[in-house]
């Protein structure tokens, strides 16, 4: 599709005028104060990863310098090298889901590049006034200069960026509400969430970060078994989060244990200074609390937060995304309204916590009850409500207004992209293909060639360069749809095309760039067979036949080391029957 090709470039093209000219841009200057928030840094790299990838390595250490010792971090990125701000507005606050981005930024990169010396590369913790996740402040306590935490000695520590990805995940294990899921603080991922400090809970981004757990002790699983590496390196207070070898370090069960165990053990151990010293953990030990804890968050949602609801006939079931301030499960049937969000079933797609059968119940409640009617997905369902003050500020807008039931691109793509992942490649590509649809009807959507933040109630893209969708839609055509990505630092083929993305012939391809060289995968698929249905059947790379590994899901493994030594740019044709 020509059109398709062209629109492309132009969404290539967003993440790069995002970094150089931060959220506002063009006719945004309407929205926030510009600059780069650290969900937007984090997001906008995904992209970067895969078209420059050797641009940012230093540039992701540089950003583990904004995480403080409580799993929290500054939100700004300021204007010079590696300064940070905790707040443009001086308010300082502090966002549930910003321990989850990094994890997913760095094993993107770990993926595609197999560096993982990168894993113990060192970098600082950033140091304010703020303390124990907003409920303390030190103003009489002076940081170093340049906000950096410091020991009791008066040093500035520094710590691995496995360590800093470890601190953001485990402590938010421990933060949990009434439901023992992982508090609400001041805001979710669209900032829209952000009245429900004090009982609210995420049920969308606890089942993100047990993913995060997981995915982690995979590598660490790695690195013992290929690389010979035992035990890591932490600072001794970051044990107090870990289980020891004769048993767990709390009671899981227990809400108001694991409170404790991080409030009035953990935080004031490292707060406001760190004593210095280092432990080294064995690998095993970590691999077992991690997946532990990883399956503990699983379980409890699949026990817990099982939505079932009756309408027009039908029965449909999906999961719940949040509870709300005053500790209220937030979807469900009710009040003369379904309420639906599209997040929470993202993340429990997305994570692996839903299972085949749940998928399809998922995909049939977002087909019934989120569809809008120029063909995308919104992001909720009308609540039915002037205000809900008990939940965000989202909920006074008007219903499709930005974060309150628009077709909000960025949630839409990543519900594409869970859904390739999990291998429901038709339902992605509709997800997909209607985005593109509504951008490119000037007609209608009154914009410029890309990808916008949000359409509204008129199908109208509001907000074409403030938005982080672009490198989830470039994510997920290259290594989702196209299959075109890296795992431990080989190349790893798995298309996922419908027979509508091959030409009349049955060829399509793509262009990027791996292991440091420049990379076209052409698909030859002759008989236009339906993802799902063709398979791999022969590879050739500039001319010669190549050999590859088959892996279990029916994806090619081409070993890094095999296409070094190939001269030139890279070639691939890969033949599907």
């Amino acid at each position: 599709d020509a059109d398709f090709d062209c629109w492309m470039r132009w969404v290539t093209l967003q993440p790069v005028f995002r970094r150089i000219f931060g959220c506002s841009f063009l006719p945004d200057h309407d929205y926030g104060k510009g600059g780069k928030g650290w969900r937007d840094l984090w997001q906008d790299l995904l992209s970067l990863i895969l078209i420059e990838p050797e641009h940012v390595r230093a540039s992701l250490i540089e950003n583990f310098n904004g995480v403080r010792i409580d799993g929290t971090n500054a939100t700004i990125i300021g204007s010079g090298k590696g300064e940070f701000i905790a707040d443009r507005n001086a308010i300082t606050r502090v966002w549930m889901d910003h321990g989850a981005w990094p994890v997913l930024t760095v094993l993107l990169y770990l993926d595609q590049t197999g560096d993982t010396d990168f894993l113990f590369e060192p970098a600082a913790y950033f140091r304010d006034a703020q303390m124990s996740r907003t409920r303390r402040k030190d103003f009489k306590g002076e940081p170093a200069a340049d906000q950096c935490l410091l020991t009791r000695g008066g040093e500035v520590y520094t710590g691995t960026v496995l360590e800093h990805m470890l601190v953001q995940t485990l402590t938010q294990f421990f933060n949990v509400g009434e439901h023992n899921l992982i508090r609400l603080e001041s805001a979710d991922w669209n900032d829209g969430l952000d009245m429900a400090f004090d009982r609210g809970e995420s049920v969308a981004f606890s089942s993100f970060y047990a993913a995060n757990l997981k995915r982690l002790a995979d590598w660490l699983e790695y690195l013992q078994k290929e690389k010979g590496i035992m035990s890591v390196e932490v600072f001794q207070e970051l044990t107090i989060l870990l289980d020891q070898p004769d048993g767990v370090c709390c009671d899981y069960d227990d809400v108001q244990e694991k409170q404790r165990l991080l409030f009035e053990i953990y935080c004031p151990a490292v707060e406001p200074h760190l004593s210095g010293r280092k432990v080294a953990v064995e690998c095993g030990l970590l691999i077992q609390d991690m997946r532990r804890k990883a399956e503990w968050i699983f379980q409890k949602i699949r026990s817990q937060e099982k939505i079932c609801v009756s309408h027009q006939g039908k029965d449909y079931q999906w999961f719940n995304g949040y509870y709300d301030n005053q500790g209220r499960r937030v979807e469900g049937q009710g009040d003369g309204s379904i309420r639906m969000t599209l997040t929470g079933q993202v993340f429990t797609v997305m994570s692996g916590l839903a299972d085949e059968d749940e998928i399809r119940e998922i995909i049939a409640s977002v087909d019934a009850f989120l569809k809008d009617a120029h063909g995308g997905v919104r992001l909720n369902t009308d609540f039915g409500l002037r205000n809900y003050l008990d939940l965000g500020r989202a909920f006074s807008f008007a219903y499709g207004t930005k974060e309150n039931g628009a077709v909000f691109s960025h949630m839409a793509v990543m519900y594409a992209c869970a859904l390739y992942m999990r291998g429901f490649a038709r339902e992605g590509f509709e997800v997909l293909n209607a985005l593109f649809r509504m951008s490119s009807d000037f007609a209608v959507s009154r914009m410029h060639p890309n990808l916008p933040e949000y359409f509204d109630g008129q199908g109208r893209g509001m907000y074409g360069y403030l938005t982080g969708s672009a490198s989830w839609m470039v994510l997920t055509l290259l290594t989702q749809a196209f299959g075109v990505r890296g795992e431990k630092g080989d190349l790893i083929l798995d298309p996922k095309l419908v027979r509508e993305q091959f030409s009349p012939d049955g060829s399509a391809s793509v262009k990027s760039s791996f292991a440091g060289r420049e990379l076209t995968v052409h698909y030859q698929n002759p008989k236009r067979l339906d993802a799902g249905v063709y398979r791999v059947r022969e590879v050739k790379a500039n001319g010669p036949a190549l050999s590859f590994e088959t892996l279990d899901n029916g994806a090619l493994r081409l070993s890094r080391e095999h296409l070094q030594n190939i001269l030139g740019p890279l070639e691939v044709t890969v033949y599907l029957a």
